[in-house]
C-alpha cells in the first residue's frame, strides 16, 4: 500500500499578499507550499501563507498531546521578500518544542542563516530570530546537495553529496533534489523536486522561459506528477510598454505549458500569479490555457493534490 502523499498549498500569489474581495477564490498570500508524506512534514518557502500553516501545525500538535518533538523541514527557493515575509509570523518557530530544519541557498554571497536572522532583526521585527525558543538547524546548500529522510517515518532529514556520498537510495526513502536556475535574478533560484515511491512533484517557482524551452528544467521534470511551474504574467504584462517584464525571472502560461509537454508531465499547476490580476482574470486564463494542456490548474490556496 502506498504511503499517503499530499500537496497543499497555502500561498500562490508573487510579489506581495494582495487582501480583498478580487482574491478570495485564489487567495492573496504569498508563496508557501506544504507537502506532506506520512509523517514528514516539508515547506516550501515561508511567504504570508505559511501563517495560516504554521497555525494549522501548531494546533494539530498540541490537540495530539504527543511528546514527540515537532520536527519540520523547511526549504527555500530564494530570499526574496515575498518568499520570506511570513516566517516572523510562523508559530512553530516560537515553539520550544520545534527542530526545524531549513535549507537554501546563499543570498549575495550571504549565508542562509544570516540572512533569515537579518528579516527579523530590530527594527525590522520586535522579536530578533535568535530569541525564538526552537531549536533550529540552517544550512546554506547547493545543487549537489540531496535531502533525504530514511523513510515516511523518520522526520529527521539526511544531507547527501549527490557526487561523494555513495548512497543506494531506496524507493522508501523521501528524496529531495535541487535544480539551480539561472533565469530569477540576481542570484538564480533553487527549484526543488520531491520523491517518493516512484512518485514525485517538482516545484519551479521564479522561473522565466527561455528561446526553445527550458532545457535544464525539462529534464529535472522528466515524468513527474505533478509539476509547480510560475506564470505570473501574462503576455501583455510581459511585452508591453512602458515596463516590459521581460528579464523579470518570471514565465508566461505558455513557457510552463511548453517545459510540461517537453517533459511529459502528469499534471501542470501554474502559480505566483501577478497581485494585479483578480480571479476573474485568472479563471479567464485559466479557461484558455486549459485548451492547450488538458490536465492544466491554476493555483489556489487551500487546494490539495494526492500524489499518486
Amino acid at each position: 500500500m502506498q504511503t499517503n502523499f499530499t500537496v497543499k498549498f497555502w500561498g500562490v500569489r508573487g510579489s506581495h499578499p494582495v487582501p480583498g474581495k478580487d482574491t478570495l477564490y485564489f487567495g492573496g498570500s504569498t508563496t508557501c507550499l506544504e507537502v506532506t508524506i506520512g509523517k514528514v512534514t516539508i515547506i516550501i518557502d515561508a511567504g504570508t501563507g505559511i501563517i495560516n500553516l504554521g497555525n494549522k501545525i501548531a494546533a494539530e500538535y498540541f490537540k495530539s498531546g504527543s511528546k514527540e518533538p515537532l520536527e519540520l523541514t523547511l526549504l527555500f527557493t530564494h530570499l526574496h521578500h515575498d518568499h520570506t515575509q511570513g516566517l516572523p509570523f510562523f508559530t512553530p518557530l516560537f515553539l520550544g518544542q520545534t527542530i526545524l530544519h531549513m535549507y537554501g541557498p546563499k543570498n549575495y554571497g550571504g549565508e542562509l542563516a544570516v540572512v533569515l536572522e537579518r528579516a527579523m532583526t530590530p527594527p525590522n521585527f520586535p522579536i530578533d530570530f535568535d530569541s525564538s525558543n526552537s531549536v533550529k538547524e540552517i544550512k546554506t546548500v547547493k545543487e549537489n546537495v540531496i535531502i533525504m529522510f530514511e523513510d515516511h517515518l523518520n522526520t529527521k532529514p539526511i544531507i547527501l553529496n549527490k557526487f561523494m556520498d555513495k548512497v543506494e537510495l531506496k524507493a522508501s526513502n523521501i528524496v529531495i533534489r535541487i535544480l539551480n536556475d539561472y533565469s530569477h535574478p540576481a542570484n538564480g533560484v533553487f527549484v526543488y523536486k520531491i520523491e517518493h515511491e516512484r512518485r514525485s512533484v517538482v516545484f519551479a517557482t521564479d522561473v522565466e522561459g527561455y528561446a526553445f524551452g527550458n532545457a535544464k528544467l525539462t529534464n529535472f521534470s522528466e515524468n513527474t506528477d505533478l509539476l509547480i511551474h510560475d506564470a505570473q504574467y501574462t503576455i501583455e504584462q510581459y511585452t508591453g510598454l512602458p515596463i516590459p517584464r521581460q528579464g523579470f525571472g518570471h514565465s508566461i502560461p505558455d513557457m510552463a505549458i511548453e517545459v510540461g509537454k517537453k517533459a511529459r508531465v502528469k499534471n501542470l499547476v501554474l502559480t505566483h500569479h501577478d497581485p494585479t490580476v483578480t480571479d476573474e482574470q485568472l479563471k479567464k486564463n485559466y479557461s484558455m490555457y486549459k485548451r492547450k494542456f488538458q490536465n492544466l490548474t491554476y493555483a489556489r490556496e487551500g487546494q490539495t493534490f494526492n500524489i499518486s
